[in-house]
């Protein structure tokens, strides 16, 4: 992965974690509920009690525990893996969309507990593209930089979650499809499986320290 590239995933899957046209439907909005998901991010992220360094893993937790909330991980790993999403039973479908949860979680997270200062976040308008689908767009202010980003969100019921989002023109899920597609012509879907629980271990060796 080439520098600008590992530093737009950093900085994409950190500004979801710090995560207006008529409404279709009653309930919250899409823009309300990116709103929430961000004010208590940044709340996670500024609470006095996890400032101490030994208190940084019950941080990630608390982290981890909003980003599972506001993020489609099935919805976001059906589109990663596209086409392809119909090799994987669905056995392996349901343990590829955790390892890969897992993997984001562990990767990104530490990372923006090293990275976040104080950072601004502007939620600025949301469109709806039809009852169920919606894209917000926010604004980050990072290192004196500003950088827009859109949130594609979907419904289900009455919840709103994202599943993909783009940071200076390039999307998340467009990033990974990219690289699980050159994989999977060399790798079969369990072969891939074994792979991000290896990265998976991996990042959870390195969160120890």
């Amino acid at each position: 992965m080439t520098k600008p590239m590992k530093t737009y995933a950093t900085i994409s899957f950190s500004i979801l974690i710090l995560l207006c046209s008529p409404a279709y439907a009653f309930g919250e909005q899409p823009i309300d509920v990116i709103q929430k998901f961000i004010d208590q991010g940044i709340h996670i992220l500024q609470d006095p009690q996890y400032q101490d360094q030994s208190q940084r893993l019950f941080q990630r937790q608390k982290l981890m525990e909003t980003l599972a909330a506001a993020f489609d991980y099935n919805e976001f790993s059906r589109r990663v893996l596209a086409n392809s999403w119909r090799m994987f039973s669905p056995p392996q479908r349901e343990e590829f969309t955790m390892l890969f949860a897992r993997f984001i979680n562990l990767y990104y997270i530490p990372k923006l507990q090293d990275k976040y200062n104080n950072e601004k976040v502007v939620v600025m308008a949301q469109d709806m593209i039809s009852p169920i689908k919606a894209v917000v767009r926010i604004k980050v202010f990072w290192k004196n930089r500003e950088v827009p980003v859109e949130i594609k969100m979907i419904r289900h019921s009455e919840t709103w979650k994202a599943f993909d989002l783009s940071a200076l023109g390039i999307s998340a899920v467009s990033f990974y499809r990219a690289q699980f597609r050159a994989i999977l012509q060399k790798r079969s879907p369990a072969q891939v499986i074994e792979m991000i629980r290896e990265k998976v271990k991996l990042q959870e060796m390195k969160s120890q320290n």
